[in-house]
């Protein structure tokens, strides 16, 4: 059915609003044992002074596993940092959907299983795995420090910032105006002559029919639309942007008044009776229903601009210096390598 052009686009509102790559991520918290203390125990009068033997200091509670997968394990702990990362929206989606939180807690413990099989083959002392760890720790530092330095003041953007983004968004905030439309659509190719001419004849008759004082546009619909999609609503399309209809349809229904009958449509798929139910105007999102993605938006394009200020002081401190000869035997000698062994994987 070619009622509708099918590209329907979705508004994301802090996409509107500032794009901007999130920098920041989130940085894993390691802790370690704390220092075991001695106690000295009380001596006798008339005993040899003994050094006394450090007080074992006592373990942790173990928190209460969640999921187990043979001796691996997901506790509270683990799963509360988890949910507490993410966004209260994706929070709450999760919330209700048990087979999507059960879906992670299965990953996780196959991923738990499978680091624990490479633990015991030892390829955490393997050069490159731990290469790969020296990278990762560093990338690690690098953001959570990054962050900590860039991070935007608690009490931005204001009130003022904000309103000045959001009358600068706005024109990427509208929204079109919708118009609620049902249909009877009667099949008809272009190029079969008496196709046409039967499915006109009965269009026209059924614009009769759907006029009237007493015409039922909805019972029309549902015993002589060919439209399998609207035909059991009665026709009924639902709200639609003009933009969203085929290019014959759209000045049929800017002509309409809510509760009007138009007459026929052709178009290249066959002919098409439109009754208009309601119209929602143009409009724009309001400020109180933006105004945290404005906020989300705005800390994060902070963020971003003061890394890469404090970055560049960073280079601009000292006199950076490289050796250029070094720089291209180094490439020389990587080229070397690669036509000895081309089919060595190399890394990204």
């Amino acid at each position: 059915m070619s009622t509708i052009l099918k590209s329907p686009t979705a508004l994301r509102v802090a996409g509107a609003v500032l794009t901007v790559t999130v920098l920041a991520g989130a940085v894993a918290l390691m802790r370690g044992n704390d220092a075991q203390s001695s106690v000295a125990a009380p001596v006798p009068a008339a005993a040899k002074p003994v050094a006394a033997a450090p007080a074992p200091s006592a373990a942790p509670p173990k928190a209460p596993a969640i999921a187990t997968l043979g001796a691996v394990q997901v506790d509270r702990d683990e799963l509360l940092r988890q949910l507490q990362a993410l966004p209260p929206q994706s929070l709450a989606q999760l919330k209700d959907n048990r087979a999507g939180l059960d879906q992670w807690l299965r990953a996780r413990l196959a991923e738990k299983a499978l680091i624990e099989q490479a633990r015991a083959q030892g390829w955490q002392d393997q050069p490159e795995q731990k290469r790969a760890f020296q990278a990762a720790q560093e990338r690690i530092l690098l953001q959570g420090y990054l962050e900590s330095v860039s991070r935007a003041p608690d009490d931005y953007p204001g009130q003022a910032d904000l309103q000045a983004a959001y009358e600068r968004a706005k024109p990427q905030l509208a929204q079109p105006a919708m118009y609620r439309i049902s249909q009877i659509f009667l099949p008809a190719a272009l190029g079969d002559a008496d196709a046409v001419a039967a499915a006109r004849k009965q269009a026209l008759d059924l614009v009769k029919r759907a006029q009237a004082p007493k015409g039922d546009f909805a019972a029309l619909a549902r015993d002589f639309s060919q439209d399998a999609t609207t035909r059991g609503q009665g026709g009924d399309i639902g709200y639609t942007p003009l933009a969203q209809l085929t290019p014959e349809m759209r000045p049929a229904v800017e002509q309409l008044k809510a509760g009007e009958v138009s007459a026929p449509v052709q178009s290249a798929a066959g002919f098409h009776i439109l009754k208009l139910a309601d119209v929602r105007p143009a409009s724009v999102a309001p400020f109180e229903q933006v105004k945290e993605e404005l906020r989300m938006a705005l800390r994060t394009q902070r963020q971003e601009l003061a890394a890469r200020a404090y970055l560049e002081g960073l280079l601009n401190a000292g006199t950076v210096s490289i050796d250029g000869a070094a720089l291209n035997a180094a490439f020389e000698q990587t080229a070397a390598a690669q036509a000895a062994n081309p089919a060595v994987a190399r890394a990204p």
